[in-house]
């Protein structure tokens, strides 16, 4: 399993590719020291088996002494064996069983042959030469074979192995913890920033100013910038509900009074115009909550909005604008709708593009006088389709066209409306990333709103 932290991964990549070199180096290891070990014991052995023929030869086929036995012996450490053979194969003298070669192995004149073989149940190593010789007791061709047992050289190559491994051990131990406190001592800055940032209190926003590793410091920017969108949403937060208590505050206070005054009426009919009253107020705050409520929950989907669906755009502000057809009878204003026969397909969240729809109509309705054109319309684009609520009414004034689209904030020219219709409208658009325009030429020139959707 793959550890969590930074620290462990830097570790398991470092260590495990370390020991596996290791383990190779430790293999190539044991091999050169077991052909060491041959190397120096095959070297000896063909000596001591060239001397057994010089002394063979020397004595005319008698046996070794038992004092060149015993230091021959002493030289190579372990038992020493060897057979002569003179022409024909005749034993000549030495031990009369040895180990027989391999029949792949040919013997050729003058050339050691060395090989592995076995001698009374134990491993031996093998050397054997053919000379051709001229003596009295002895002339031809002889074959001189030596042998002795391999638990010396087993030994040998053992200790070497031992003592390198013992090396390669130690350079192991030693890099892994030159390797820890590396990355102990490359990780702290990591942790001081860590620890940093736990140490902040929950309202502490301010950037991180910390010095950093390179590497770290595009998170430290991320985290910088993260900083600074909960800081900006957070206090637009505060600002938004500070605004809507202070623009329900006069509604609500508002309805006190004329429910107060209506209880102290003294006719029916002066009850009947105030309770009538009560009623318009109602509806005004009731639409101020409304607009409340679709504003919060456009700007709680910070990270984008769910539930888009592919919607034809011209039935859904058809259908939108049949629902202002009282309200604009009532005002007396003329509303109409415009769009092409052929759908015009977007994907989008339904309900939030018929909110948006929906605050244009109202607010181009509340905010004009009786005899006013609204007009509905959707055309396509190059790009997709727009959606647009035009009028011909009281305008926008030139000091309020840059602070329009803010929150609460409504036009010089009239009192009427909460001043959430246009921010609702263009909050919508972003979370589409459509793009929302706003036309106003001027004082008593109308004003036109569009939203423009990307098609698909």
């Amino acid at each position: 399993m793959v550890p969590r932290s930074i620290r462990g991964r830097l570790l398991l990549w470092l260590i495990v590719p370390l020991s596996l070199i290791a383990v190779a180096a430790a293999s190539e290891t044991f091999l050169t020291a077991r052909k060491t070990a041959d190397e120096l014991y095959d070297k000896t052995l063909l000596a001591v088996m060239l001397t057994v023929s010089e002394n063979v030869l020397a004595s005319d086929g008698d046996l070794l002494s038992e004092n060149v036995l015993e230091v021959l012996t002493e030289n190579l450490g372990d038992q020493f064996f060897y057979h002569v053979a003179g022409p024909d194969n005749v034993f000549v003298t030495g031990y009369s069983g040895y180990p027989r070669r391999p029949p792949a192995k040919e013997l050729e004149g003058g050339v050691p042959l060395f090989y592995d073989g076995s001698y009374q149940g134990d491993p031996v190593r093998v050397v054997a030469i053919r000379q051709l010789v001229s003596e009295r007791n002895l002339n031809g061709w002889i074959t001189v074979t030596a042998w002795q047992r391999t638990s010396q050289r087993e030994d040998l190559s053992l200790r070497l192995f031992g003592h390198s491994l013992l090396r390669l051990g130690l350079l192991v131990v030693s890099a892994g913890l030159i390797a820890w406190f590396a990355v102990r001592i490359g990780l702290k800055p990591l942790l001081d920033l860590r620890e940093a940032v736990e140490k902040r209190s929950s309202s502490d926003l301010s950037p991180i100013r910390r010095a950093v590793p390179v590497e770290a410091q595009s998170l430290v920017q991320a985290m910088n910038t993260l900083f600074d969108k909960v800081r900006a949403s957070i206090d637009l937060r505060e600002r938004f509900i500070a605004d809507a208590a202070h623009q329900l505050r006069n509604p609500i206070a508002g309805l006190k009074a004329q429910a107060e005054t209506a209880a102290g009426a003294k006719t029916e009919a002066d009850m009947r115009r105030r309770v009538e009253g009560i009623v318009r107020s109602s509806n005004r705050v009731s639409r101020l909550v409304n607009q409340l409520l679709t504003s919060a929950r456009i700007h709680s989907a910070q990270a984008g909005i769910t539930g888009h669906e592919d919607i034809d755009l011209v039935e859904t502000t058809r259908e939108v604008t049949k629902r202002f057809v009282p309200k604009a009878v009532k005002t007396d204003q003329a509303l109409e709708f415009q769009a092409e026969a052929a759908p015009l397909r977007v994907t989008a969240h339904r309900t939030l593009v018929e909110e948006a729809i929906a605050n244009l109509i109202d607010n181009a309705i509340v905010h004009n006088p009786p005899a006013t054109t609204v007009t509905v319309g959707v055309a396509a684009e190059a790009e997709g389709a727009v959606v647009y609520v035009e009028d011909d009414g009281v305008g926008i004034a030139d000091e309020d066209r840059e602070k329009i689209l803010e929150p609460f904030v409504s036009g010089a020219t009239t009192t009427a409306g909460s001043g959430l219709g246009l921010t609702i409208a263009r909050d919508v658009a972003d979370q589409h990333r459509a793009v929302f325009r706003l036309a106003a030429p001027g004082p008593g020139k109308g004003t036109r709103c569009e939203i423009a959707f990307q098609q698909g």
